[in-house]
């Protein structure tokens, strides 16, 4: 945890990215619907009917993915039905009772887009694709996402089954924070353990359908998907320097393209003004009439801001807190605030809360404080 010992009404420091001074033009692009965003702070930098619902394809995929990895079963062995392996469109080409590692179908999943492995999965954690349909629209809820709808854990078509781009970049941001969905979904080619109808072990290769990260060199992820209702569709990622990038296209026959221009269009227009990380102690405030007589001042969230590129020098922040508090002080309490100004105009502000909790130092509560403590010191003397 990084600490700053004493407030300072602008900045204290700053990372930036950019490799032009002006922001260029945005891409006319041909996606039916796309955005672009920034995948630290989540801002939105390019837009094309983003909250517009399509079908989604195998982009769905990263749903499923995710669940998988959180699961903590990925060293499970699941057993192949006869329905997984039936399943039509991109496949893994799994066999009715085939082993295989659940880790296994993840991979395949992300880098084949194996259709048959994601019913697989979705049958073996939850015990049907119904049941596991369930739970990725619950997750979906959690994470904010609440104008997409999942039908079935591959994306094949299906009334009903629908996301917006805006949606998806947000799935991607968050799936992005997983290390081994980042590790995978980077991944140009890989083998895995496979065992054969003989039962004979081998491994058997994989190559990543994502061109983009052949076709761009700061390309990192993510996952593609094809049908004949949602078209070509791409969510893609990107990193150069400090700055990640997510690009969204859907029902886009340009697509490896179209996301390379959204993603250059990224990096060359906009930079990254950063002040602090989640929970970065900002100050050590006293505390009057406590039983602790200071409290750390942390961040609640990560303090950032892009904005074109050109814009950076009028970047200012200013933190707000007071001197001191009273007693008492919980835990998550709100008692500040960042605020990040563009030409002196407010434009975001991120919460400043308690680090710790601290009880208000009453007659009623020192006298149980110390009947406690002595309670304590007899039971450890025996005398009790």
């Amino acid at each position: 945890m990084k600490s700053f010992y004493k407030i300072v009404p602008f900045v204290l420091w700053f990372a930036f990215w950019a490799t032009a001074q002006v922001s260029a033009a945005p891409p006319n692009i041909k996606a039916r619907a796309a955005v672009l965003m920034d995948a630290k702070t989540g801002q939105v930098l390019f837009d094309k009917k983003m909250n517009s619902r399509n079908a989604p394809a195998s982009t769905t995929k990263i749903l499923t993915a995710i669940i998988a990895l959180e699961s903590g079963r990925l060293d499970e062995i699941v057993k192949v039905s006869p329905q997984a392996a039936s399943t039509p469109g991109s496949s893994l080409h799994l066999y009715p009772g085939q082993l295989i590692s659940l880790r296994e179908l993840v991979t395949g999943l992300l880098l084949r887009s194996g259709n048959d492995a994601a019913v697989a999965i979705a049958e073996h954690l939850s015990g049907s694709s119904e049941e596991f349909v369930n739970l990725m629209n619950k997750k979906a809820l959690t994470l904010g996402i609440t104008n997409s709808h999942f039908r079935n854990p591959n994306g094949l078509s299906a009334a009903g089954h629908y996301a917006t781009a805006f949606d998806l970049a947000c799935l991607a941001r968050y799936a992005l924070q997983n290390p081994l969905f980042a590790e995978i979904v980077s991944t140009k080619e890989t083998e895995i353990e496979w065992l054969d109808r003989k039962g004979q072990g081998h491994d058997v290769s994989l190559r990543n359908t994502n061109k983009l990260l052949w076709m761009m060199e700061d390309a990192d992820g993510v996952k593609t998907g094809t049908t004949g209702e949602a078209g070509p569709c791409l969510v893609s990622s990107a990193t150069r320097d400090n700055q990640r990038l997510i690009a969204v296209v859907l029902h886009d026959h340009s697509r490896w393209y179209d996301s390379m221009q959204l993603l250059k269009y990224g990096f060359e227009s906009f930079a990254l003004y950063e002040y602090a990380q989640a929970g970065d102690i900002i100050n050590v405030l006293p505390v009057e009439r406590g039983f602790s007589p200071e409290i750390d001042a942390v961040t609640d969230s990560y303090a950032a801001l892009t904005v074109p590129a050109e814009e950076l020098p009028q970047v200012s922040v200013k933190v707000n807190l007071p001197d001191k508090l009273k007693a008492p002080v919980y835990q998550g309490q709100k008692i500040g605030e960042i605020v990040f100004l563009v030409n002196n105009q407010a434009v975001k502000t991120v919460d400043i809360t308690a680090g710790q909790e601290v009880e208000e130092r009453t007659i009623p509560r020192v006298v149980l404080n110390h009947l406690t403590t002595m309670f304590r010191l007899l039971s450890n003397w025996g005398a009790l």
